[in-house]
């Protein structure tokens, strides 16, 4: 054999420099290696596949048998990789998820708090453009009565107290609604945490893989060195003591190091990898309750001030309110003839008188001298849009289908007190209401009357405040024509005009209004005169409104002697004839 050649010729090295290992094991690489199979770089699987053929090899008393060698651990698990960017937690969800939620949270408190700074910056510069218009604000002139700067004085502190309820609320939320950067600083340490954890069990992880490749180079050494060993069978005794004795420091540096890597356990480095991304999660909780907590803190902060801003705002709209309602037009004018007009500056006058000429150079001769006056007001007359007045119609055209529907559950007279407040609606109100009784005059219920009556008593109360006549006139026109029949026994039945239902409203009760109704009522009738070419006739009264007006004032409690003495006066102030006003005193009876 060859062996057996290289001994007797005496070519191999001294004894202390011979390695049997020099030209076949230690200096080839591992894919040189004769009579192995490899199918997985897994240690176990290798092992395994030639275990049973090593422990059969033959042993150098030839009987078959050999001593095992040390079987290296499962390592298996070290080619498990996982992706660090979809670590569960215990929960199911990923770490990254949490992270983007708080992320993602922490930007929207940052938000929050530009939001709520703009919207201070935005009511700062509001504030101040209030306190100029206060700083402007000197509405009063010499002989003004004293209700009236009252009004005015109490409008402009109003405007001082939300200018001062304003800054404060402002300064409030400026300082107080703020979210603390806390958790963005928190949230940035556990991201830190969390690129140290992956760091850490990475490393952990690569240590291992690298000390199992050491393992499976010095299990494939091992084996090839126990080969040779079984193969030196008839070699002679020195060979075969050299070769088992070469054998002896690879083995027991394999099994140091199979020994080492089976205290790297992979379970275990995995655990503290899970543990610690558990915490983590925890941490990322504990951040986000913070920030809600601290979200809902600053909203609640907000609403307290604006609840305080709007009680305080009602408190001085109350004040305004207790100004404007002792506020009467006739005390006013009593004040000024009582010694007001002596504070007058009487300067006014003459640009008045100049103003007054300049515009009256404009019109036509052709305009008689007693409607010059009239014809320059004129001049501001606008009728509001159609737009306008469609809008309000559709807005009330549900109250008044739900009287002439008999269907009260179907609106809220609440709702429509509101809308009577402008003398437009109550005047459109009113037109509709006509509308609809020339189409039917007769209501289906008593419940459909009363709910109208509730309506005009509403309209009724806005036109007293307001001085509105013409409100009222319109009601007059409809107030005995609107009516329902209430069927007795047999064939009785009874009459219940809307007038039964309002005429206890102390809105009929001022003569002012029945002078002012009056007044409108002859206007109405000269108006058909001319427009019927009758200006040339005998002056009578020719409408019907006209002729039942003594009539209207009986029917709501005016008694007669106040009744004549009403027209007469009116129609003396109209410079009407004393048969015109005796026509109208005889025109119906009472």
């Amino acid at each position: 054999m060859a062996c057996s050649q290289a001994l007797s010729q005496g070519v191999y090295p001294s004894d202390e420099c011979y390695s049997p290992w020099e030209g076949s094991l230690k200096g080839s690489p591992r894919q040189e290696i004769p009579t192995f199979n490899l199918h997985t770089t897994s240690i176990s699987t290798v092992y395994q596949s030639d275990n049973e053929d090593t422990l059969k090899g033959p042993s150098e008393d030839g009987s078959g048998t050999s001593h095992a060698v040390g079987t290296p651990v499962d390592t298996a698990g070290i080619c498990i990789t996982r992706s660090f960017n979809g670590t569960l937690t215990e929960s199911g969800m990923t770490l990254e998820a949490c992270m983007c939620r708080v992320e993602n949270g922490v930007k929207t408190n940052d938000l929050l708090n530009r939001s709520i700074q703009e919207f201070c910056n935005i009511g700062f510069e509001y504030v101040d453009r209030l306190q100029g218009l206060v700083d402007r604000m000197n509405l009063t002139f010499p002989g003004e009565s004293s209700g009236a700067v009252a009004s005015i004085d109490a409008f402009k502190s109003y405007i001082g107290k939300l200018v001062e309820n304003q800054r404060d609320f402002l300064d409030a939320v400026s300082h107080e609604c703020i979210i603390p950067e806390q958790c963005s600083e928190a949230c940035a340490e556990i991201k830190r945490d969390i690129e140290h954890s992956r760091l850490k069990y990475a490393e952990n992880e690569a240590e291992r893989a690298s000390l199992a490749a050491s393992v499976e180079d010095l299990y494939m050494q091992s084996k090839s060195a126990v080969s040779m060993c079984s193969e030196a069978f008839h070699e002679p005794p020195l060979v075969k003591t050299r070769l088992h004795g070469a054998l002896v420091p690879i083995f027991l540096k394999f099994m140091h190091k199979n020994r080492e890597l089976a205290d790297m356990s992979s379970n275990q480095s995995r655990l503290e990898f899970d543990t610690e991304t558990e915490r983590l999660k925890n941490s990322l909780r504990g951040v986000d309750h913070e920030r809600i907590i601290a979200l809902r803190d600053c909203l609640s902060k907000f609403m307290v001030y604006e609840t305080a801003r709007v009680r305080n705002t009602q408190y001085d709209m109350s004040t305004l309110v207790n100004a404007l309602n002792i506020l009467e037009p006739e005390d006013e004018w009593s004040a000024f003839e009582a010694g007001g007009h002596l504070e007058v500056d009487t300067s006014t006058s003459n640009s008045l008188t100049h103003t007054t000429r300049h515009y009256t150079s404009y019109l036509t001769s052709a305009i008689p001298e007693v409607f010059r006056n009239y014809a320059i007001s004129r001049l501001t007359l606008s009728a509001p849009k159609e737009r306008v007045i469609q809008r309000v119609e559709r807005t009330l055209s549900k109250y008044v289908d739900a009287v002439w529907d008999d269907n009260p559950a179907s609106i809220s007279v609440k709702d429509f007190v509101g809308e009577m407040q402008s003398s437009l609606v109550r005047q459109i109100f009113c037109n509709m209401v006509t509308a609809y009784s020339l189409r039917s005059n007769r209501l289906k219920s008593i419940s459909a009357l009363r709910l109208l009556s509730r309506m005009i008593a509403a309209l009724l109360s806005f036109s007293q405040r307001q001085r509105d006549a013409w409100s009222g006139y319109s009601v007059l026109r409809v107030s005995d024509f609107i009516h329902i029949v209430n069927e007795g026994q047999g064939d009785t039945s009874e009459r219940c005009s809307l007038r039964m239902l309002i005429h206890g409203h102390e809105y009929w009760s001022s003569i002012p209004f029945w002078e002012e109704c009056l007044l409108i009522v002859i206007a109405q009738d000269l108006k058909v005169l001319f427009e019927e070419g009758r200006g040339h006739e005998l002056l009578q009264p020719a409408t019907k409104q006209l002729k039942d007006f003594r009539k209207w004032m009986l029917g709501f409690g005016i008694n007669q002697v106040e009744t004549q003495a009403l027209i007469a006066r009116v129609c003396g102030q109209m410079g009407l004839p004393e048969d015109y006003a005796r026509l109208l005193l005889d025109s119906s009876d009472a």
